[in-house]
């Protein structure tokens, strides 16, 4: 998400570093020779610098308390150590400064309250400047820290009012990595490759990481890199067809140097932990079994139970594979007995999972026995692995969650075909809320009943698109009809998971620029693919609520084309839902709502950087509160916003209405997420707080308007922020913007919503409607990169 956007990391003639870091205050002497220190190119001459021991004490002071951090934020113990002033005019020596940034960045990388686009900036200079000196251990580091910011997706925010970006989607991404080069650090030395896409700064930093730690025969952290990118070239090779094989070729040849490198590290239970790791990935690339088993034979050196279950498992793998499943089964079983017997038996579905390969027969009673053995450790499973830092979710979870659901819509086709769909999609919204918990965190998700069927009225129709690896499978209900149930569309097998995909990137990619039609011919496919199958419910004054998977949830619905030319909203109005249960209907009358509207158009120095003025901000809060030109009578207009301003707004009486127009930022994760008030940020999470803190009456938010989200295309966690913007700051509703839209298009179409709405229309019918205005306006206006980008999200009536 962003508005506005943080100042640029690279201008295209070269460096332009974001200002502002890790001090709160505006102390502009203080943040620039953070800054200037930090600064990849290292061309800067300062009058005074930090002594280089105070930047070591500063930095070892920093990685000791991140190395012990646990679950709290560290940043307000941190930060301030390292926030050194100038003693003298030496320049401290190259080591000095590379540890210092890579500490720095580190901080800014794992705390909630830092910015990923300034831990980017600090890691690379880090990197750099290391390198130059041929500092090997710390470039390895630091490199290996670029590459985690790079995996939580694009840190950098959007702008608002300003030009229209490009945008990069996966296929360009995945040529920008062909071309690459030989040698990863090279990249990683040029300034401008900062402003790539996060899948080549990825592959670049995690492979150049992997090659310096293991000059300085440092194995630990180049097995580390390795197996992350080699799990980084098999994700690609799963949603991009067209790059799958060289792709797969470059995973197995990264996990196998990271096997070798696996094999020096001491620690017998770390080591062969490792080398299991990057054999299954090995194995997942399609490796060549030769020599293989002497792999799971150094993994037994280890006495860990843990160890021995997953080398009995990674054999009977190879015994598949070699053709003898009799031997495979049999090593599995033996694999899931180990596995039992551990405390925490996290890997005890995927054994499950893997016997139903080895046992196609028996596959069904395998995979729902997976599910089972999820279902009954998947409270106790930590959202982050300790080692690699990948979630809990991606591990362990949802390839089983695919599976089950796979299965049980397999066989929905003979006489309990009705109970088998209702299970599926159980199935399913279990799966949607613990992928909601993985991003978000369980503490931002309550618990909360699911949305049923017999809740619809009549022309309300709930559509669950599934993407599965072989076929298109389609759930749906239509509302109004005694004991409404899910229903089943015959799978679309024409198309699979990485064909949906690359048609969402193709028009989403093209939408968010706004500067040609290219969208239009993959905005026809969808609407065949998702809507033309159930194109009879949508009547006039239908609603259509769609539960997303995977790449749809960045996609516009509103703006699918029929047959006719004529788009999706001109038939129906159109809403989602991360998951059923935060998607309830609502029903809640606008005349009589509280609403505070709070604007900022000031610049803002805070930790996360420096954001710049905006335009059009106070007038669009204004444009908020008054209907017909006069100011409705329950409202509140906050003009350059502090936290405190919103906490006081939020504590008069209920609020059922909040309008946010300032900067916001997807920050690299959902979870960390935030707005930007005067001199602060305000986490998403903790507005949940302080909406829930401040209430005079119980309930929740009814509306949240946040005018600049941002979804970044082919990034599934990073689609997430406009659920994550209404889930975790506990509304039924919200409207946002998919991408940036200018100032003018988005008061036009905020103007004709309020308008809408405070005449007694519900959320999706004035929305809809403000949408239709714009389109019959004709000229820019109409163009769908204004009023496509506008959803509509949980409650809609």
């Amino acid at each position: 998400m962003g508005r506005g956007g943080v100042t640029r990391l690279w201008a295209a003639a070269g460096a332009a570093v974001v200002s502002g870091v890790l001090a709160a205050s505006p102390d502009v002497a203080r943040a620039a020779l953070t800054d200037d220190l930090c600064l990849p190119s290292g061309d800067v001459t300062l009058p005074t610098y930090p002594s280089a021991g105070a930047l070591q004490q500063a930095a070892e002071m920093a990685e000791s308390r991140l190395a012990r951090r646990g679950a709290a934020d560290p940043f307000a113990e941190i930060a301030p150590s390292l926030e050194l002033r100038g003693s003298g005019p030496e320049r401290p020596s190259p080591l000095a400064i590379a540890e210092y940034c890579s500490a720095a960045g580190e901080l800014m990388r794992v705390s909630a309250q830092g910015s990923q686009l300034q831990a980017q900036t600090y890691l690379l200079g880090a990197f750099q400047t290391a390198s130059r000196a041929n500092l090997r251990g710390p470039a390895s580091m630091a490199a290996y820290r670029l590459g985690l910011v790079s995996l939580s997706g694009t840190p950098a925010t959007g702008t608002r009012g300003g030009g229209r970006r490009a945008s990069r989607g996966p296929s360009e991404a995945a040529r920008e990595v062909g071309q690459l080069g030989d040698d990863p650090c090279v990249a990683l030395m040029r300034t401008s490759f900062v402003v790539s896409s996060s899948l080549s700064l990825s592959v670049a930093s995690l492979g150049c990481a992997a090659q310096q730690a293991h000059a300085n025969e440092d194995h630990r952290t180049a097995a580390l890199a390795e197996l992350r990118l080699a799990r980084l070239r098999l994700s690609v090779a799963e949603t991009n067809a067209a790059a799958a094989a060289e792709f797969r070729r470059e995973a197995v040849g990264v996990a196998a140097h990271g096997m070798a490198d696996a094999r020096k590290i001491q620690d017998p239970t770390l080591r062969a932990e490792l080398l299991g790791r990057l054999l299954s990935a090995y194995l997942d690339a399609g490796g060549p079994l030769d020599g293989m088993s002497g792999v799971t034979a150094a993994m037994r050196v280890s006495s860990a139970p843990a160890a021995q279950a997953y080398a009995t498992a990674l054999d009977a793998r190879m015994a598949a594979a070699n053709g003898d499943a009799n031997a495979a089964r049999q090593m599995m079983d033996q694999a899931l007995l180990l596995e039992a017997q551990r405390s925490l038996p996290a890997r005890l579905p995927e054994f499950h999972l893997l016997l139903s390969e080895f046992d196609p027969a028996n596959r069904e009673a395998h995979v729902l026995a997976a599910y089972e053995a999820l279902e009954a450790i998947r409270p106790l499973l930590p959202r982050f692995d300790p080692l690699t830092e990948e979630t809990a979710f991606s591990l362990y979870m949802r390839r089983v969650f695919q599976g089950a659901v796979d299965v049980q819509l397999a066989g929905a086709a003979d006489a309990g075909a009705a109970i088998r769909v209702k299970s599926a999609q159980q199935i399913l919204e279990a799966y949607r809320q613990a992928e909601l918990q993985s991003v978000f965190g369980s503490e931002c998700i309550p618990a909360r009943d699911p949305l049923k069927p017999e809740a619809l009225r009549p022309g309300e129709v709930l559509l669950y698109p599934i993407l599965l690896p072989d076929r298109l499978e389609m759930l749906y209900v239509a509302g109004g009809q005694a004991g409404a149930e899910f229903r089943r569309l015959p799978p679309n097998r024409s198309v699979n998971r990485q064909d949906v995909a690359r048609l969402v990137e193709a028009a989403v990619v093209s939408l968010s620029g706004g500067e040609d039609d290219s969208w239009r011919a993959a905005s026809r496919q969808l609407y065949d693919i998702l809507i033309k199958p159930i194109e009879a419910e949508l009547t006039p004054g239908s609603l259509l609520a769609v539960v997303p998977d995977g790449a749809l949830r960045s996609l516009p619905f509103s703006v699918l084309i029929d047959s006719q030319n004529r788009y999706l909203v001109e038939k129906t109005r159109v809403t989602i839902a991360p998951a059923l249960a935060y998607s309830q209907a609502g029903g809640i009358q606008a005349q009589n709502q509280q609403l505070v509207a709070a604007s900022l158009e000031m610049e803002v120095r805070v930790p996360a950087g420096r954001f710049e003025k905006l335009d059009g901000t106070g007038a669009e809060a204004r444009l908020a509160a008054v209907t017909d030109g006069k100011r409705i009578q329950r409202s509140w207009v906050i003009e350059n916003f502090s936290k405190a301003d919103l906490v006081g707004a939020l504590t008069r009486e209920q609020v059922d209405v909040l309008h946010l127009a300032t900067h916001a930022s997807f920050n690299g994760r959902s979870d960390r997420a935030f707005i930007v008030a005067n001199g602060e940020v305000i986490l998403l999470s903790e507005l949940r707080q302080i909406l829930s803190a401040n209430r005079t009456r119980g309930g929740e938010l009814d509306l949240l308007i946040l005018s600049a989200c941002e979804t970044a295309v082919g990034d599934d966690e990073a689609s997430m922020g406009l659920a994550g913007a209404a889930v975790q700051a506990g509304a039924r509703s919200a409207i946002a913007s998919l991408w940036p839209v200018s100032d003018a298009g988005t008061a036009e179409l905020m103007k004709s919503f309020y308008g809408r709405y405070r005449e007694g229309r519900s959320k999706s019918e004035a929305l809809r409607e403000a949408q239709l205005s714009l389109i019959a306006q004709g000229g820019d206006l109409a163009n769908p990169n204004i009023w496509a980008a506008f959803t509509l999200l949980g409650a809609w009536r």
